[in-house]
């Protein structure tokens, strides 16, 4: 079964955040979202952050800098 798969490429500013993680203090996100779905993603909270209509692995957005 194909899934159709939205890859959107953004321009942004920085692709660094800052983090508030003990361990360093900034993380690198190139991108949100994924192409795999996987049923045990941590990261699928993500979908909430951003207005997506997709399920989570059905969309890709790319950070351009």
């Amino acid at each position: 079964m194909d899934k159709k798969i939205v890859i959107k490429e953004v321009e942004t500013k920085n692709i660094m955040t800052k983090s508030n993680l003990p361990v360093g203090g900034y993380s690198l996100n190139p991108y949100i979202g994924c192409t795999h779905g996987c049923k045990y993603c941590y990261a699928s909270f993500m979908k909430r952050f951003n207005k997506h209509d997709e399920a989570w692995g059905e969309f890709l957005k790319v950070h351009l800098i």
